[in-house]
């Protein structure tokens, strides 16, 4: 028996535009919430023009990309221009400080950056004050590689040295021998990997069902279990499609959870590259961004499907040995981030052109005879050559923005006697960025246990969005659209299907 955790929900919903005015939007949804299960939750409207061209459109992204998973409760909202390549804003934010690499997520609207230097230390970026502030989110007593946090239903489920928490009661201890790492909560399972060192080395990948009903702490003996080929495999990315919920690790094996089950898709191999870095829930289809081929592969159930040049290889590098890391989904389009040049493209969603929104670094000029940035430099430091590459690490959607975060190939501290670079050049490693790109809003929603009433609203030149008559979030749309005659469709779209039952 296949059991498919879903969050059953009543979305009704009614489209209002002006008939004198072309340039207005009025659309409301109504979310009837009643359990959360961890699962994607994907589109609430798309609306298209007569031509079948999208126009605007509202729903939940879920990505994993390398070490957080996006926070399921950012709602985006996004009106696309009539000329899909309008104009861009890329910015420096202040540094981090934090080494030569940072790693991003968001909690509840605000984000966070994440270093494993310094004692895996966390800024919170303060929009107010455009600064960076030492802060770890609320009742986090620590954020180690493959720890994490994440909203379910009215609280957080914290993952943090070997530990579980909800709403601050314990559900998970440590366990006897070894460590718990790369926690992921999806169809009513914790999902985690235990390794053990010493004499007897093992990998075993657990499946722990719970949910935030749940009054015991979780029960491992009801834990389903699968050992790993390799005894030191660990995930980049987690992802989830339909019934299943996959990991891939980083010798190449895809492991699958349906009917309470693990069955390998893809058995590891060490002597073959095969690293999936990020993993985003996008129309019908769960992609993993993959390397070397730096291209996208899009899982069907089965099977794991190149998407040759998706995206294409940037004019003037080299070919081989390129890591897409980033995928996610801003103002309706596909975007993502690859290695070793800091590469940001954006896939239309009509077209399905690719488009390169420049590099996130200056430097260094791009060039065919390396593969890697400074590798002369690498190799003079004792460093694995590739060790200067460029990283696009994040990409979370905040307001009107898209985050970005670099890094170097670890996120290590920058040393006095590295003076290849000038400081400006080296604060480029460890950076965030924002892109701006006219059209796109986001807002966390909050839980309320009973209907959610959204609208989404573009009149006299701005698009806001309310929850139960409250304005949580709006920004400037400084272009016309045409959006009288549209085509509106509920629960499919963009960020997958939505995980309910749908009433007109």
């Amino acid at each position: 028996m296949i059991r498919i955790f879903t969050i059953v929900l009543l979305l009704t919903g009614t489209v209002v535009t002006s008939t004198t005015d072309a340039q207005t939007l009025d659309l409301e949804v109504t979310v009837n919430a009643v359990d959360d299960s961890g699962q994607s939750f994907g589109t609430l409207f798309e609306a298209r023009a007569e031509d079948g061209t999208l126009v605007a459109g509202a729903g939940f992204q879920d990505v994993y990309n390398t070490r957080f998973r996006n926070d399921r409760f950012t709602l985006q909202f996004f009106v696309r221009p009539q000329d899909e390549n309008a104009g861009f804003e890329l910015t420096r934010l202040p540094h981090p400080d934090l080494g030569c690499g940072v790693y991003l997520f968001d909690l509840d609207g605000e984000v966070y950056a994440w270093s494993s230097v310094q004692g895996n230390s966390v800024r919170r970026w303060d929009a107010h004050t455009e600064r960076w502030v030492a802060e770890l989110p609320p009742k986090v007593p620590q954020l180690r590689s493959g720890d994490g946090i994440m909203r379910v239903g009215s609280g957080h489920l914290v993952f943090s040295s070997d530990r579980a928490w909800y709403n601050q009661q314990q559900i998970l201890s440590p366990p006897a021998s070894g460590g718990w790492f790369n926690f992921y909560y999806a169809q009513g399972h914790l999902f985690f990997y235990h390794r053990v060192s010493g004499d007897t080395k093992s990998t075993h990948l657990l499946a722990c069902p719970w949910t935030p009903e749940s009054d015991a702490p979780i029960d491992l003996n009801k834990a389903v279990r699968f050992k790993t080929v390799h005894e030191a495999e660990t995930p980049f990315s987690w992802g989830q499609w339909r019934d299943q919920v996959l990991t891939i690790s980083n010798t190449g094996g895809i492991y699958v959870f349906a009917d309470d089950q693990w069955t390998m898709a893809l058995a590891p191999d060490r002597k073959t590259s095969y690293q999936v870095y990020s993993a985003l829930l996008w129309q019908q289809r769960l992609l993993l961004a993959q390397y070397p081929t730096g291209n996208v592969f899009a899982w069907d159930g089965r099977t794991a499907n190149h998407l040759r040049d998706w995206p294409p290889v940037l004019p003037g590098v080299a070919g081989s040995a390129r890591e897409c890391q980033t995928l996610c989904i801003y103002r309706g389009d596909l975007m993502a981030g690859v290695w070793p040049w800091a590469e940001v493209w954006r896939c239309d969603v009509d077209s399905q052109n690719w488009t390169s929104h420049d590099r996130a670094f200056t430097h260094p000029e791009l060039t065919t005879d390396f593969q890697h940035p400074y590798e002369t430099a690498a190799r003079q430091q004792g460093w694995v050559l590739n060790h200067w590459g460029q990283r696009v690490t994040s990409m979370i959607p905040g307001g009107d923005s898209l985050f970005l975060s670099t890094s170097s190939k670890g996120t290590v501290q920058w040393t006095e006697d590295e003076t290849f670079l000038s400081e400006s050049q080296r604060r480029e490693y460890g950076a965030v960025l924002r892109l701006k790109m006219p059209g796109n809003l986001s807002a966390p929603v909050q839980w309320t246990g009973r209907p959610v009433h959204l609208r989404f609203i573009v009149r006299d030149g701005q698009m806001q969005i309310e929850q139960d008559g409250r304005r949580i979030a709006s920004t400037l749309l400084p272009f016309n659209r045409d959006l009288s005659n549209l085509n509106v469709q509920f629960g499919s779209g963009l960020f997958g299907p939505a995980a309910w039952k749908i009433e007109n």
